[in-house]
């Protein structure tokens, strides 16, 4: 083109690409240069020639500009490089596809993965790779591990709101390409959310299902600022009934990662939760609980429902005629309705009628991090990420479990349409003529069945530092170190009495508390039946050498692991400690001990809450493998590994506070 002073300029014509990269451009037939780039990513420059009406451009690849801090943390496989088996999950995909199910559940599409919701409460999905379970396959948000320290388990409604600042979801089958000492023997799972390198962009998401589902999401992302800050954010807010009757869901998700580029270093503050508390339904019964019919076309053996269902008889035990129960699949036994009516002057004062669901799960886990990704050169990259989890919350369920709907004609726990009769609970803890109880309290009600809670609170602090270091274009080694400590208090607690005063704990057959004289009366919110705590330590190390070319690539990492786990029972009788000697368990509430001339009681200095030593396990890992490029589509790769990892903590001390005998890591 000419200006007005007949100069020459050139005029380039750009566009952008879709979520998949894809992009097209119209422009009339010669010779042009095509400039292709990414954040994070080299620029390329190609000369083209439009000759023809379609000219189509495959297998452009842009290779990263330097190593980003998800990439030298969180174990990301590139492909046609890194020998493991894994699949990736784009923004795209997850916004088409996710919808309102728990994030495992977009991973059904992917080979060896297998995603299911269980009971069919919210965010109750469970997720097995290669016929692994949650407590084998290691779970990873920006490179942080949060399976659970004790048992390894991971409960995807602590994270429902992520999807609005997911950058990626890798799964990494099998052995998988992380570097720190995790149990990943089924695979490996990182989420990797959106940060400074990304474009500015905001979204606006309102989502409408069936049972009075709805969900309103907010994300944010900056992008990298002139001044250098980057902020990501997100908020949202769900409900629903639940499909599964009476299985409700009502939680918040926040989200918030603040970076600030400042020389060679990126630094970043996240924090994010989500407070929630959902229904639930058992996980497994038999398909005749829902349907007979049902039950008999799939040719299974008759369960006898049928005979021995409530509904199949009069209030004096005759038989009446035969209603199958074809409560359908949404049915659920944990449910029933209720009204707390009182009784003031002879008159019965009736309340509103209220649902109950027996399972609910209450939980809110935030979880906040620090990190410094530092450049140190153009070979050297070192990456610090402190970070902090504090988990509280529960799951409810009746003291005293009802019997099974249908099981006995002469059972009223539940009702005809097979729902538990809470009103009978209700009555007989707030007139039954046995809920007085004059050892107890002369005018108070003694409840006979209670809902209680089992709560898991836990205090979770940790310290993963990598270092990367290329040696030359071929050759890179990385290694680093992950420390974690982990404080898990259980107990269960009085969550509602319906209807009585307080509750007796030596009525029922839970463990009684040995240390508190007052032990015996409960009310809401007291502890009851059991209280621990669980601690682990741990501090894992790794050195991973890898070599790359133009057709191979292959790496050997060497990772170890040294757990140490201690349980500490406050309701046990208490252990008395002497210079000389430790007896176990040997002081409650009217104990004396006599020892040297000296008694010793509950009371004594030297009782202190029953206490495992400590028990330390070392593990290891070896494992290594290579990738052969033969052209530009086709590759080949294979891996191989040995792992010796120290089992989970039910494993090693059991609930009377002892060590199981003969422990021994478990080797794959």
């Amino acid at each position: 083109i000419l200006d007005a002073n007949g100069s020459a300029w050139e005029v380039g014509i750009g566009t952008v690409t879709d979520f998949d990269g894809k992009f097209s451009i119209v422009a009339d037939y010669g010779d042009y240069n095509l400039n292709i780039s990414y954040v994070g990513f080299e620029g390329i420059a190609q000369s083209i020639s439009l000759d023809r009406k379609l000219l189509i451009i495959k297998e452009v690849k842009l290779a990263t500009s330097t190593l980003t801090e998800v990439q030298v943390i969180a174990d990301v496989a590139r492909e046609r490089e890194t020998p493991v088996a894994f699949a990736n999950v784009l923004p795209a995909q997850i916004e088409e596809e996710l919808a309102s199910q728990d994030i495992p559940m977009i991973m059904n599409s992917t080979p060896g993965v297998y995603a299911t919701q269980q009971g069919g409460g919210d965010g109750d999905a469970r997720i097995t790779i290669r016929g692994f379970n949650q407590r084998n396959v290691a779970v990873m948000i920006d490179g942080i591990p949060v399976n659970d320290m004790e048992n390894g388990w991971v409960y995807w409604s602590n994270w429902f709101g992520l999807d609005m600042v997911t950058r990626s979801i890798q799964i990494q089958r099998g052995l998988g390409a992380s570097k720190i000492a995790i149990p990943s023997v089924g695979g490996t799972m990182n989420i990797l959310t959106k940060g400074i390198e990304q474009r500015k962009n905001v979204s606006v998401k309102q989502e409408i299902g069936n049972n009075g589902f709805s969900r309103t999401s907010i994300g944010l992302t900056s992008g990298k600022l002139d001044n250098g800050w980057g902020v990501s954010a997100a908020v949202s807010y769900k409900r629903g009934n639940g499909w599964v009757d009476k299985a409700f869901t009502d939680g918040w998700f926040y989200y918030l990662k603040i970076e600030k580029s400042l020389g060679n270093h990126i630094l970043g503050i996240s924090a994010m939760g989500a407070p929630q508390k959902h229904g639930q339904r058992s996980y497994k019964s038999s398909i005749g609980r829902f349907s007979t019919k049902m039950e008999n076309t799939l040719g299974i053996p008759d369960t006898n429902y049928l005979s021995n269902d409530i509904s199949s008889y009069d209030s004096s035990g005759t038989t009446k005629n035969a209603i199958s129960p074809n409560r359908g699949l949404q049915y659920n036994k944990h449910w029933g309705t209720l009204n707390r009516y009182t009784i003031e002057n002879g008159d019965t004062l009736f309340a509103e009628n209220e649902t109950i669901n027996e399972r609910v799960n209450y939980y809110h886990k935030p979880q906040f991090s620090l990190r410094d990704f530092w450049t140190v050169s153009d070979k050297l990259y070192i990456s610090n990420v402190a970070y902090l989890s504090i988990g509280n919350g529960g799951g409810t369920r009746l003291q005293n479990s009802p019997n099974e709907p249908g099981i006995s004609y002469l059972d009223n726990d539940y009702n005809a349409s097979g729902q538990i009769n809470f009103q009978k609970i209700y009555d007989a803890n707030a007139y039954g003529p046995f809920s007085i109880d004059q050892a107890y309290s002369p005018t108070e009600h003694k409840a006979s069945n209670i809902l209680r809670s089992s709560v898991n609170n836990h205090f979770w602090y940790g310290l993963l530092s990598t270092a990367n270091y290329r040696m030359n274009n071929n050759i890179s080694l990385s290694g680093g170190f992950d420390l974690r400590s982990y404080n898990g208090e259980h107990y269960g607690e009085v969550y509602d009495l319906l209807g009585g005063d307080y509750y007796v704990s030596s009525d029922d057959n839970t463990t009684a508390d040995f240390t508190n004289p007052t032990s015996m009366m409960k009310k809401k919110g007291d502890k009851i039946g059991y209280h621990d705590k669980g601690i682990v330590r741990w501090a894992g190390s790794f050195f991973q050498m890898e070599y790359k070319n133009e057709k191979w690539s292959t790496f050997l990492n060497l990772s170890g692991a040294y757990t140490g786990y201690k349980r500490i029972d406050y309701f046990k009788k208490k252990d008395l400690i002497l210079k000389d000697t430790t007896f176990s368990q040997a002081l409650g509430i009217n104990d004396t001990l006599a020892y040297n001339g000296t008694e010793y009681t509950i009371n004594s200095q030297e009782a202190k809450h029953s206490k495992t030593p400590w028990k330390w396990m070392p593990g290891y890992t070896i494992k290594g493998g290579a990738n052969y490029n033969i052209d530009k589509v086709n590759n080949v790769f294979f891996n191989i590994g040995y792992l010796s990892k120290a089992p989970s903590f039910i494993n090693v001390i059991d609930y009377g506070n002892s060590f199981i005998q003969n422990i021994e890591n478990e080797t794959i």
